[in-house]
């Protein structure tokens, strides 16, 4: 029997070039992994019963190919509109258009006060134009009645697709900032893997 001793290393012991190897392989190994979206979609439906959504799921998909970006599927009420946004926010690009976002559903829900919309998802895609639209209209004691002329679903439907769109983006920054050498060589050398002098994993 021949017994090879191999030398393993931990992460900061490596070179630049072995530490990049290593990175690549925790990031084709976690590439499946989406844990960390739980954040991002929880901030999204605070903000979206804030706008007067009630949101069932968030669907998504990222970051690479035809067909990404981000949609949900549930129903806004005007009654349900609350406005402003989720304390807790800086001063930030994400927070003004957010506020931009809330602003355009505070004139839908002032000028349509009973205006009910339900979204729902179509076909296998997960972006901000894979949803269908169902409006419904009532007057002040809950009777349905017909849609108003003045009423502009697509301008309606633009204000949902800035708010999938603000979705993504905050999906796509967080995906961005959890596969940053930064964030990846901490998770590496507070977990001791080890690997050869390469910056090959070896179990």
């Amino acid at each position: 029997m021949t017994t090879k001793t191999i030398n393993l290393y931990t992460f900061d012991e490596l070179s630049d070039s072995a530490k990049e190897k290593a990175r690549d392989w925790y990031r084709n190994a976690s590439c499946g992994d989406s844990f960390w979206s739980e954040c991002v979609i929880d901030e999204a439906k605070e903000q979206a019963s804030l706008i007067g959504f009630d949101v069932d799921d968030v669907l998504w998909s990222g970051f690479a190919a035809q067909g990404d970006g981000a949609c949900f599927i549930g129903k806004w009420h005007a009654k349900d509109f609350v406005g402003g946004i989720a304390e807790g926010w800086g001063e930030n690009d994400a927070t003004t258009e957010i506020k931009k976002i809330a602003d355009s559903f505070k004139e839908w829900a002032e000028k349509y006060p009973n205006l009910l919309v339900k979204i729902t998802h179509r076909d296998r895609y997960c972006h901000e134009r894979s949803v269908d639209y169902d409006f419904i209209f009532s007057d002040e004691n809950d009777y349905q009645i017909d849609e108003p002329e003045s009423f502009k679903y697509k301008d309606f439907q633009e204000d949902c697709v800035r708010f999938f769109k603000w979705i993504y983006k905050q999906l796509e920054k967080e995906y961005e900032y959890q596969n940053s050498d930064e964030v990846i060589d901490e998770l590496l050398e507070s977990n001791g893997y080890t690997f050869t002098v390469e910056g090959k994993r070896e179990d």
